[in-house]
């Protein structure tokens, strides 16, 4: 009788232990994405998007002003940089298209490229592993620009969609646009 009454005790203890673990786990976990929202969140109150385009990722922000935003790949991660100014930058790491998250990190150095010339004419390109990449601009600079325009009717289409108070930046290899205002980041899967 006292072992079967022991035995019932312990596998209660057991189970409220792992209880409070999974509770206690889920409760350090929460601050990494505090300023994400889930995918499954909001699709149900993003904006009115035209055809072939869904909403797959938000991102609350701070609500400065944008003035230009930029893309990297650092060391397998893709960085979007929206820059508030001169000196004020946020960082969301966007190598999830679905769970973009504010991060803390600078924007790395891009090296330039090294040529070793050839005594016969030519070069070839010597430089070590490219660790950091530029990617899109949305006002241009040492990077490729890439932004939705008005002029095209079906940029016109989501750029209405989202209003004027957005500026954006179109990942086309990604199929992706991000769009930032002040209070938020969005980040549309476009396939139209």
């Amino acid at each position: 009788m006292k072992t079967k009454l022991f035995a019932a005790l312990v596998g209660g203890i057991t189970l409220i232990a792992a209880l409070s673990l999974v509770v206690s786990a889920s409760a350090f976990a929460q601050p990494r994405v505090e300023k994400a929202v889930p995918a499954y969140a909001v699709s149900d109150a993003g904006p009115q998007l035209p055809a072939g385009a869904k909403l797959v990722g938000r991102v609350q922000l701070d609500g400065r002003p944008v003035t230009h935003m930029y893309t990297q790949l650092e060391y397998g991660r893709m960085y979007l940089y929206i820059a508030h100014g001169q000196y004020s930058l946020t960082t969301v790491d966007i190598s999830e298209d679905q769970n973009p998250q504010v991060v803390n990190h600078t924007p790395g150095n891009v090296d330039p490229a090294l040529y070793e010339h050839f005594f016969k004419g030519g070069s070839a390109d010597v430089s070590p592993s490219w660790e950091i990449i530029t990617g899109v601009d949305n006002q241009g600079g040492s990077v490729r620009r890439s932004v939705l325009e008005v002029s095209d009717p079906n940029d016109a289409n989501l750029l209405g969609a989202l209003g004027p108070e957005y500026s954006n930046l179109a990942d086309r290899d990604r199929r992706l646009v991000y769009f930032a205002s002040p209070s938020q980041l969005l980040v549309i899967q476009d396939n139209r």
